[in-house]
């Protein structure tokens, strides 16, 4: 498994094969092979092993170091931790995995819902569980032939009950949570249902009483709040709402609106100025359309007030300069028309730019940019799921469509699953437990490692 292996599931599959017959491999060695003999109803023990990826350069090579870290029972919580890391790290370069034929992403995708279960279950593990919320993301974003499909279909239970339970659970884990809910979202929704189904769970965080859409959740931290309402936002922008959604939903969307607005008002600017871009991105995309004429006065009046906000002596500076440039840029949106211009370079030679002149494509290069941090040029050059909005010749009022995505994944619906045969053939390699339900259900026993 330590060999540079591009086909994951194949090779690594006629690894498990030697191993069994008692050959060594890199991460295993015999006592792997001894496990693989054992009774059906005994588990392989991963034996221990320093965790040392800095002299890695092979991007499956790390994959693989990584998994075997993540599974070994006797590994340290910063050793996971490191693992789960470096995994994203790795991720971060968009590895081509191609689930239909490579193992790799179903065992790293079971592993990780062991991590967020176990980060989950007690705070001392919130890290790793936010470092694997982070991981699945990029997963997601990263597998070619449509797993990301099941991964939305396999995560979404367990990110819904994190999201719930936002309240008393650690912030920053919440909040990876809910990157990665939009994430999934965006690379695996199939249809305006799925994505409707994760804008109404992100929605729960900000305002969990529909009945008073004024009343913002008081028992989240307010950057909980700020990053509940960027992703939002996001997914608010590659939902195409017809005419005649934006019709029968009014009453829904004139609820979002005053909740929004109600947000404006927060103390912490970092809230309000996410508030402040989910609301242009609103006006922009003609959901404001039904909303009663005394509230978007109200909110331009709101808009204008931030927008001059003065600093005073012993005033608090954080955000204070970025608050203001947003809010004059808003305004001048909502008053006279003006779109925000923004050009981001692509190339260290500054010869490649993207060309922005709309808030939707704003908030969703501003969410991309924070959520793939490192990786962001990464996928801005070598991920086909982004060519539609980072392609340098692209229009500059494109943007991100889960409904073009779907006309781009041409795949049959059989494809869109992770290929659960191979994950289970390097189940040994991986040193994944055996034994279990009947031979045509084992695959299913690598999700149950952590989703189910």
């Amino acid at each position: 498994m330590g060999h540079k292996n591009k086909d994951g599931g194949k090779k690594a599959g006629s690894k498990a094969s030697s191993s069994a017959t008692g050959h060594k491999t890199k991460w295993g060695g015999k006592k792997a092979a001894a496990g693989v003999e054992a009774s059906s109803s005994s588990s392989l023990q991963a034996p221990s092993f320093n965790f040392n990826p800095k002299d890695v350069t092979d991007p499956f090579e790390l994959l693989d170091m990584c998994v075997a870290a993540l599974h070994d029972k006797r590994a340290s919580g910063g050793t996971r931790e490191s693992a789960l890391a470096s995994l994203a790290g790795a991720l971060e370069g968009v590895v081509p995995l191609d689930e239909a034929t490579d193992g790799r992403p179903l065992v790293i995708f079971a592993l990780c819902g062991a991590s967020i279960k176990r980060g989950n279950a007690s705070p001392a593990f919130a890290k790793e569980a936010r470092l694997a919320y982070r991981a699945v993301g990029l997963l997601a974003f990263t597998l070619l032939n449509g797993g990301s499909t099941e991964i939305l279909a396999e995560s979404f239970p367990m990110l819904a009950r994190t999201l719930q339970l936002a309240p008393s659970m650690d912030p920053a884990t919440v909040a990876a949570a809910l990157h990665c809910l939009a994430a999934v979202t965006f690379a695996g929704a199939l249809g305006p249902e799925e994505a409707e189904r994760s804008l109404k769970t992100i929605w729960g965080v900000i305002c969990p009483n529909p009945k008073s859409p004024k009343v913002i959740s008081s028992k989240v931290r307010p950057h909980v709040v700020a990053a509940a309402v960027s992703t939002w936002t996001f997914l608010v922008t590659t939902a195409a709402v017809t005419d005649a959604q934006r019709k029968a939903d009014r009453a829904a969307w004139n609820a979002a609106i005053a909740s929004l607005a109600g947000v404006l008002e927060a103390d912490d600017r970092a809230v309000r100025m996410a508030a402040g871009e989910a609301l242009a991105v609103c006006v922009e995309l003609n959901l404001t359309q039904h909303t009663p004429r005394k509230d978007m006065d109200a909110i331009l009046a709101r808009v204008s007030d931030l927008a001059a906000e003065a600093g005073g002596k012993g005033a608090d500076k954080t955000l204070f300069v970025e608050q203001k440039d947003l809010f004059r840029q808003i305004l001048a949106y909502m008053e006279r028309g003006e779109r925000p211009r923004k050009a981001l370079r692509t190339s260290s030679e500054r010869r490649e730019s993207i060309k922005v002149s709309t808030w939707a494509k704003m908030a969703q290069i501003n969410f991309l940019r924070r959520f793939l941090a490192g990786g962001f040029l990464a996928h801005v050059k070598g991920n086909k799921l982004f060519k539609e909005l980072f392609d340098v010749a692209a229009d500059e009022k494109a943007a991100l469509s889960i409904a073009k995505r779907k006309l781009m994944l041409k795949v049959k619906e059989k494809g869109m699953k992770m290929n659960r045969e191979l994950a289970w053939a390097v189940k040994n390699v991986y040193c994944l437990p055996q034994g279990g339900p009947p031979e045509s259900n084992k695959p299913d026993q690598l999700l149950k490692l952590g989703w189910h």
